[in-house]
């Protein structure tokens, strides 16, 4: 339980464990804006300790080996700062099924895991509007960290005040079907491939086209969202660093999917399509990349509703 210490701002627990889901944003043409949370899990158990230490399952390749760098870290320390607050270090182990450098959410899964943590851990002292800004700013964008908090389908757009959420349950009877190639791709060589401008045709394009896709979630209208899932904006600059990114979408959409596209920065490409097909996306997909020399493991999953979660041990 999270008990009050005596005549002290700060709050102290014996041991929590916070899960946190992968993520996939853009979905197309909402770029920087829209994610959806996936039934793949960051876990992170953490414990008081002496100084803050960090402990990776397997030889966490990657990651970085000092604990002050550690986005967890970083991201609990930052909401001990905004609520003005001590936060005692602590020693948190970490193993994850997110796949690394795929587009997936990692970094994503493990800030908004950390603002969590760090929140309960002083007594929850923040709402979550306030987590989701504190987690923003320690990514650089809203986009996947506002899945990985609130779980479903999410629009992040900017305010003054920080970002604020739209969230959307996604279409029961609709699928996830998720291509992960072997190879990785940084996200800082796929952020450096963007223009640093679009024409306006392409922006009108991707607002129609965003605007269409929100919509045709919330009808779940496959029709509209085959009709919707294209993008101008980041796609084109980034298929050069994916080999066989377009081969892989079109054999999506060939094999019934009503629409595909890179995963966050990528190399990770997600398509959406009724259940009753997935099996056949999912197998075309693998097909398509082995054809292009990119090589991945593809599965089908659905949309996870619940995002970060936080859980004590007595």
């Amino acid at each position: 339980m999270i008990a009050p210490s005596h005549g002290a701002s700060t709050f102290f627990v014996t041991e929590l464990r916070v899960r946190a889901p992968a993520t996939s944003a853009n979905l197309g043409p909402g770029f920087d804006s829209f994610a959806l949370a996936l039934p793949l899990l960051a876990e992170f158990e953490v414990r008081p300790a002496r100084t803050w230490s960090v402990e990776y399952e397997g030889d966490g390749d990657g990651l970085p080996p000092d604990a002050n760098d550690d986005l967890f870290v970083v991201a609990a320390r930052a909401v001990a700062r905004t609520a003005k607050e001590h936060l005692a270090p602590q020693h948190v182990f970490q193993r994850t099924a997110i796949p690394l450098g795929r587009g997936l959410g990692s970094s994503a899964a493990a800030i908004a895991a950390g603002v969590t943590a760090g929140n309960a851990l002083l007594g929850e002292p923040l709402d979550r509007r306030t987590l989701l800004r504190i987690a923003a700013e320690v990514e650089g964008h809203p986009d996947n960290v506002a899945a990985a908090l609130y779980g479903g389908m999410t629009v992040a757009l900017p305010t003054a005040e920080g970002p604020a959420v739209f969230r959307s349950a996604f279409p029961r009877a609709w699928r996830i079907c998720l291509l992960v190639p072997k190879k990785k791709l940084a996200t800082r060589e796929a952020r450096a491939a963007l223009p640093a401008s679009v024409p306006r045709a392409d922006a009108v394009f991707n607002l129609a086209h965003a605007s269409a896709l929100v919509a045709a979630i919330l009808r779940a209208d496959g029709a509209l969202l085959s009709i919707a899932m294209h993008d101008r904006l980041h796609e084109p600059a980034r298929a050069r660093l994916v080999p066989g990114l377009d081969d892989v979408v079109s054999a999506a959409r060939s094999a019934g999917a009503f629409g595909a596209a890179l995963s966050g920065a990528g190399p990770a490409v997600i398509a959406v399509a009724p259940a009753r097909l997935a099996a056949r996306v999912v197998a075309a997909m693998e097909e398509a990349a082995d054809d292009a020399g990119a090589p991945g493991r593809a599965r089908v999953l659905r949309v996870r509703a619940a995002g970060a979660q936080v859980r004590v041990s007595p």
